[in-house]
């Protein structure tokens, strides 16, 4: 289990390109972070790229949670507006988080459990 990923920021701004054959980036997501169970590690956005405007609202937000009474690591992966999850994956490791590269590809593969 993860509790912090190195140079998580460097993240923000990097392009994904999932299954629907669009251009996505990954941008920070303004959340207050909550000491509940399992715990809220990072949360982030999934932007449609939009080369004239910045400002557009993320399609999905992401979650990485630290679920220290099971001693594992969840994602859910959020549609921009609602409050349940559309997608969790509880099978998680610290491979995900290796370098930059494997990490855009996990979101990748987060985002194309949802597409539809």
């Amino acid at each position: 289990m993860i509790k912090e990923i190195q140079n998580f920021d460097k993240i923000y701004g990097e392009q994904i390109y999932p299954a629907d054959g669009m251009v996505y980036t990954i941008e920070k997501a303004n959340v207050i972070k909550t000491y509940s169970e399992p715990e809220l590690l990072y949360y982030f956005e999934v932007k449609l790229m939009d080369m004239y405007s910045n400002h557009r609202p993320g399609k999905y937000q992401i979650a990485i949670f630290a679920d220290n009474k099971n001693q594992h690591n969840i994602a859910g992966v959020y549609k921009t507006g609602e409050q349940g999850a559309i997608f969790t994956d509880k099978g998680m490791s610290s491979t995900h988080y290796k370098n930059k590269e494997f990490f855009k590809t996990y979101i990748v593969t987060l985002i194309n459990k949802v597409i539809k």
